[in-house]
C-alpha cells in the first residue's frame, strides 16, 4: 500500500449512549500510520476522550460542534502501538440520546507532529451537497485530507471526486459519514459529500503530514599532490 491509502474502517452505532462506547471492527495498524475517528451524537455534545485496544493516544481536532439538534467531534492518532485495531472507545456522558462512531485508517508514515490545516466546524441545512470547510493553504505538499459530516436523514453519502468515501455508519440517527483524499500540492481543499436533504448537520476538515525524509549528501575530493 502507498501514503494516504485507506486500511480499513470501524464503525459503531446505539440507541442510548453510554459511558463508553464502541467504534469497532478488526484493522492491523502500524507505527505512523493514522486513526481518525468521529463521534456523532443526537443532541448535546459530551464526547470527551477517546482511546483504543492498543493504547495509542487520540487528540481532538476541536471541541466539536453542536447544532442543536446534531453533534460532532472529531479525534486522531498518530499511531505509536503497531497491531490489530479492534475497538476505539469514546468517552461520553450516559442517556437517551442515539450515537454512531466511525473510524478510518490510513497508512503513513505521518509526521510526528501531524496535524496541520484544522478550520472550524461548518453547519447547516436543506441541501443536498455537503460541502466541507476549506484547509486554506497547506504547510506542505504531501498529506491527507480527512473530512467528515453527520446528519439525521438515512442513506449513504456520496464522495465527490477527488474526495474517496472511506466509511458511512447509517444505521442511528445521527449518521456518521467520511471521506478522505490524498493531495500533492498546497492549494487549498474544499472536500465535498452528496446525499439526502437534510434539515442539520455538521462538517469538518482536518489535514495530516506526510513524513518528510531528509537526505543528507556527502561530496568528496581527491587531493593529488
Amino acid at each position: 500500500m502507498a501514503f494516504g491509502a485507506l486500511k480499513g474502517t470501524l464503525t459503531g452505532n446505539t440507541t442510548d449512549i453510554a459511558a463508553s462506547n464502541s467504534i469497532a471492527g478488526s484493522v492491523v495498524v502500524a507505527v505512523d500510520d493514522l486513526v481518525f475517528a468521529l463521534s456523532s451524537e443526537q443532541n448535546g455534545l459530551t464526547s470527551t476522550t477517546v482511546s483504543d485496544n492498543l493504547g495509542n493516544t487520540y487528540t481532538a481536532t476541536n471541541d466539536g460542534t453542536d447544532d442543536g439538534t446534531i453533534t460532532g467531534r472529531a479525534y486522531y492518532s498518530r499511531v505509536t502501538v503497531a497491531g490489530t485495531l479492534t475497538s476505539v472507545a469514546v468517552v461520553a456522558t450516559s442517556g437517551s440520546n442515539n450515537w454512531s462512531g466511525a473510524a478510518a485508517v490510513i497508512e503513513g508514515p505521518f509526521a510526528a507532529s501531524p496535524l496541520d490545516a484544522n478550520p472550524a466546524n461548518g453547519t447547516g441545512g436543506a441541501v443536498t451537497t455537503f460541502t466541507c470547510p476549506a484547509t486554506g493553504t497547506l504547510a506542505q505538499a504531501d498529506e491527507v485530507v480527512m473530512c467528515w459530516g453527520n446528519t439525521g436523514i438515512s442513506g449513504d453519502w456520496t464522495a465527490t471526486s477527488p474526495n474517496i468515501l472511506a466509511v458511512s455508519e447509517t444505521t442511528r440517527n445521527p449518521r456518521s459519514h467520511m471521506g478522505y483524499q490524498v493531495v500533492s500540492a498546497t492549494t487549498s481543499i474544499s472536500p465535498e459529500f452528496t446525499g439526502a436533504s437534510s434539515n442539520a448537520y455538521v462538517l469538518g476538515t482536518s489535514s495530516f503530514k506526510k513524513e518528510v525524509t531528509v537526505v543528507v549528501g556527502f561530496s568528496y575530493g581527491i587531493i593529488i599532490g
